[in-house]
């Protein structure tokens, strides 16, 4: 189903123990006076982490609604089966009781079947025995006349065409019932096998309601801890309003002189700074595996589904997953499933310095960059796995080299 989007906690984990890149300049909870060092980059690595934070969160209460929605349905689903299962196990009952008297009445016809049957047997015996006068020869030979005679003959055959009429109808009388028994029990057959049909429904649904039930509780815990990490940013980007205010104010008494060393760190909406921005970063390639290669391999995934805490590059994964089954695939071991932590997994590069294979972490998410100034992702939910976004697309905070 397509609501069955299962919630990660490794991306929703990506959000909550990310920390904003304070570049070593400010402490803001300790400080206690002096020189002020406020970073503007930080502060905007923290509104950037926080809009997109607030995406996912938009995201979450959507699918948070649609779990709802659907676990609605699956209740109802299970009442009307229970419902239907009350209905059957009438039907059950009514034609077990049924059944019993069916085989009451067959037991019965049978009976009056056999009884009949001995008493025709005794009639015949006494009109044919040859060995007394009351035998039927004698009683015609014996007769007063035509008409006594005939009279006497046509009794005989009423009494024969009485007997074969009762036994016939008997017979009837049986086959009759047995018929209906018959269909009474292939009747029983089809309620039973409904039955366990409708039992199977039963776990199913009770087993599709509790995966649910535990999606949803994840869900609202998840939603619960991103609105408490959206609310450190905010508090976080609050402060640094402040103390960037603070540092102004305390440069215009210095005489301004010192704007350039205090101030903003981030190079504009490529890096966040640091050695981002040194062109001495760019160690070499240690692996038999080429940049091209990889981004090869990996572009073969394009146009598969993003799924959150997903770990196929086929049916869906997410951004730390995409990178993580890319690089484990070349053999490379450690690798992480955090988009964050593939801050400190292999070697900086400076951004002039990046090429093909490369990963690029941003504030929440991370990519690989496939050259000519692009990347490739698992996007979001909307886009899937794409290869169209510029390298630049946000604000990159490290840049790491692992072939």
């Amino acid at each position: 189903m397509k609501f069955k989007k299962v919630l990660s906690l490794v991306l929703v984990g990506a959000f909550l123990l990310a920390t904003p890149v304070t570049n070593g300049n400010l402490d803001w909870k300790n400080w206690t006076g002096g020189t002020i060092f406020a970073s503007t980059s930080d502060r905007d690595n923290a509104q950037n982490e926080l809009d997109n934070l607030q995406d996912e969160m938009d995201e979450m209460e959507d699918m948070f609604a649609e779990l709802e929605s659907q676990m609605s349905d699956k209740a109802k689903e299970l009442s009307d089966l229970m419902a239907e299962q009350e209905i059957l196990e009438n039907e059950i009952y009514t034609t077990q009781v049924a059944i019993d008297q069916a085989e009451k009445d067959l037991e019965e016809a049978k009976k009056k079947e056999r009884e009949e049957y001995e008493a025709m047997k005794l009639r015949i015996r006494y009109m044919y025995e040859n060995s007394t006068q009351d035998s039927i020869i004698d009683a015609i030979l014996n007769a007063n006349g035509i008409v006594d005679m005939l009279n006497r003959v046509e009794y005989v055959s009423q009494v024969h065409k009485s007997d074969r009429e009762l036994m016939e109808a008997y017979k009837a009388a049986v086959e009759e019932v047995e018929i209906i028994a018959a269909e009474l029990e292939a009747e029983m057959n089809d309620l039973v096998a409904l039955k366990e049909v409708f039992e199977h429904q039963e776990v199913a649904l009770e087993k599709a309601l509790a995966d649910l039930e535990k999606e949803a509780g994840d869900a609202q815990e998840q939603l619960a801890n991103a609105e408490r990490r959206a609310r450190e940013l905010s508090n976080y980007i609050e402060e640094q309003n402040r103390l960037i205010a603070l540092q102004q104010q305390q440069q215009q008494q210095q005489g301004g002189n010192n704007n350039s060393n205090n101030g903003n760190t981030n190079s504009g909406p490529v890096t966040a700074g640091g050695y981002l921005n040194d062109p001495s970063y760019d160690p070499a390639f240690t692996s038999n595996i080429s940049g091209e290669e990889l981004v090869n391999y990996a572009l073969q995934f394009v146009g598969n589904p993003y799924k959150w805490g997903g770990n196929s590059l086929t049916n869906g994964c997410d951004c730390s997953g995409f990178v993580n089954l890319i690089y484990k695939h070349f053999g490379f071991k450690n690798v992480p499933r955090q988009s964050q932590s593939f801050k400190y997994y292999g070697q900086p590069v400076a951004f002039a310095n990046i090429k093909a294979g490369d990963i690029v972490v941003y504030p929440g998410h991370v990519a690989i960059y496939i050259g000519n100034g692009k990347i490739v992702e698992a996007q979001s939910t909307k886009a899937g796995i794409t290869c169209t976004r510029s390298v630049t697309c946000s604000t990159i905070t490290a840049i790491r080299r692992v072939l």
